[in-house]
C-alpha cells in the first residue's frame, strides 16, 4: 500500500511541476508578443475534452494586419508555442475562419474576436 501512495504523490508532484513550467512558457510568450510598439493582441483557446487542444496568440498592427502569430497544439504539457507564419500579413477583417483547417478554426475565431473588441473599444473611446 505504501508504494501505491509514493507512486501517486510522485506522479502528482511531477504533474504540478510540468504544469507550472508550461504556464511559465505561456506567460513568457504572451509577454514577449505584447512588446510590439502598437497594435492589438488576441488569444484564442480551443480546449478539447478528448483530443488535441489549441492555443493561438495573434498580434496585429493598428489596421488589423497580422504581424505575428504563434500556436501551441498538443495533448501533453510538453507542447510549446511555434511561430505560425500562415496568418502573417493577413488582415483580420478579411479572414474567413472557415477557410482554415478544423484544428485552427475555434482558436483563430476567438483571437480575432478579442482583437475586434479591442479595436472597437479604441474607436468608442477616441
Amino acid at each position: 500500500m505504501g508504494s501505491i501512495h509514493r507512486y501517486f504523490y510522485s506522479t502528482l508532484a511531477i504533474t504540478i511541476f510540468d504544469d507550472k513550467k508550461q504556464l511559465k512558457h505561456y506567460h513568457q510568450t504572451v509577454k514577449e508578443m505584447s512588446n510590439h510598439s502598437s497594435g492589438y493582441l488576441g488569444i484564442g483557446v480551443d480546449k478539447k475534452r478528448f483530443g488535441t487542444g489549441t492555443v493561438l496568440i495573434m498580434v496585429t498592427d493598428v489596421k488589423g494586419t497580422v504581424v505575428e502569430c504563434r500556436i501551441m497544439s498538443g495533448v501533453t504539457v510538453f507542447a510549446k508555442f511555434k511561430k505560425c507564419k500562415r496568418f502573417n500579413e493577413l488582415n483580420i477583417l478579411d479572414v474567413n475562419v472557415w477557410d482554415y483547417e478544423n484544428k485552427y478554426q475555434v482558436s483563430l475565431k476567438m483571437a480575432i474576436e478579442k482583437i475586434h473588441l479591442q479595436m472597437n473599444k479604441m474607436v468608442s473611446v477616441s
